[in-house]
């Protein structure tokens, strides 16, 4: 049986704000593909950098007003 580590926080944390290499991201995307546990801890990551944009937008516009 061929034990396959699962991708760090760090990691996913990059692939969620898209600040990989090409060369980096490809393994990790490989094993997303067969690992739906880590496609559920990159979905939650996503969300997280998505709302935190968001909210640096808010308050970048609160700021201005």
């Amino acid at each position: 049986m061929i034990f396959v580590a699962h991708i760090s926080d760090n990691d996913l944390e990059r692939l969620a704000m898209q600040t990989l290499t090409d060369s980096e991201t490809g393994p990790l995307e490989e094993h997303l593909l067969v690992c739906g546990h880590c496609r559920e801890r990159l979905d939650a990551e996503i969300e997280f950098v998505t709302a935190m944009r968001e909210a640096a937008v808010t308050i970048r516009l609160e700021g201005i007003s």
